[in-house]
């Protein structure tokens, strides 16, 4: 007697799983990540691997021992990068547009330590520009320089870029990003 699964057909068919599997791709979501990545590594290549900016003058205004109104922890804090013994604030006093860039008038006030400071902005519009600061801002202006724990500076920067919606980022001397405030367009 012959069992009723000898004459089937699809008897001597491999069992495999993977048979029935959908097809595969071409790839297109790896062509995302890889231009993703790419972005991604110009953008920091821009904040980190910029030249070394030359020396700045004095700033013209003198760092002051922070007044009691301001020891009040006004301002957005931060720690030096690598140390964190070393700490302060800084705002944005207040900004204003004119047709060839940014005014902004900030403060930044050491509490703890010994920091630097210098900045430089980014628009918000997508791109990947760094502006620095140009001379050209009126005074007390206020460029790169070094704080001890309890003195404060307050001075304005003038940074040539296209009116809009930005970032203004505080970095050390050197250029290690800090902190950032936004700066409304």
């Amino acid at each position: 007697m012959t069992q009723p699964w000898h004459n089937d057909p699809y008897q001597r068919r491999p069992l495999d799983i993977n048979a029935y599997a959908p097809p595969k791709r071409g790839g297109g979501g790896l062509w995302f990540a890889v231009i993703g990545a790419l972005l991604v590594g110009a953008v920091l290549a821009a904040l980190f691997l910029r030249p070394a900016a030359a020396p700045s003058t004095a700033p013209a205004s003198t760092p002051t021992p922070a007044r009691t109104s301001e020891a009040n922890g006004a301002g957005m804090p931060f720690v030096m990068p690598g140390d964190s013994s070393n700490q302060g604030r800084w705002e944005i006093v207040s900004h204003s547009w004119s047709d060839a860039g940014l005014i902004v008038n900030v403060r930044v006030t050491a509490d703890a330590g010994r920091i630097t400071y210098a900045f430089v902005a980014f628009s918000n519009d997508g791109g990947t520009t760094v502006h620095e600061p140009q001379a050209g801002a009126p005074e007390p202006q206020i460029g790169s320089g070094r704080l001890s724990a309890g003195q404060s500076i307050t001075g304005n920067l003038f940074i040539p870029m296209p009116r809009g919606p930005a970032t203004l980022i505080l970095t050390t001397e050197g250029g290690r990003q800090i902190s950032a405030l936004a700066v409304s367009g």
